[in-house]
Order: C-alpha cells, then structure tokens, then sequence
C-alpha cells in the first residue's frame, strides 16, 4: 500500500506506555499476536484507533479498530514503518468518510 500520509501524523504508543485502564484493555482485546509489540496511535476526531504488531518477524498486522472493538480495516505489511504508514492511510480514510 502506498503511502501519502506519515507515521508521525499521529502519536504511536507502546502499548506497555498506554496508562489507562480502559484504553489498555482496547488495545489489548484488539491484538491478535503480539503485545510486546503492540503500538496505538488514536484518532482523536473519531472514536477510531489503529494497532500495528509483529505477526512473524516479516509480517507486521496493522488494523483500525472502531467504536465497540470492531475491525474497520485490516493488513499486513513487511516492515514496521510500513504498518504504520498504511495504518495512517487508513486513520485518514476513515476520518474522511466521518466529515
């Protein structure tokens, strides 16, 4: 997926820095194979999130999680940055059908 939008247009968090409660159990009920590299990035215009992990160390799952833990969007890319950055695409994507 190719990408317009940076990583660093939203703010990504190690989900071992997530300090609330009810946030952490979001991200936790949304990752699917790894906490230790769980990252959250939230959509603070809508109620939207996303989730990047490592699934196999060249497999990384990105996922954007709606309102009541429901999966908007969902894929998998080869490196890190390019989870983050297609995760992006998706935030954008979803805040724009919001508007």
């Amino acid at each position: 997926m190719s990408s317009q939008n940076s990583p660093s247009d939203f703010s990504w968090r190690c989900f071992e820095d997530i300090v609330c409660g009810a946030e952490a159990a979001s991200a936790a009920a949304s990752c699917s194979f790894s906490l230790g590299t769980l990252e959250v990035a939230s959509n603070p215009e809508t109620a939207s999130f996303a989730v990047t992990e490592r699934k196999q160390p060249e497999i990384w799952r990105w996922a954007i999680i709606g309102s009541g833990g429901f999966i908007l969007e969902e894929g998998f890319e080869p490196t890190r940055e390019e989870a983050k950055s297609a995760a992006c695409d998706a935030l954008h994507h979803v805040r724009a059908q919001m508007a």
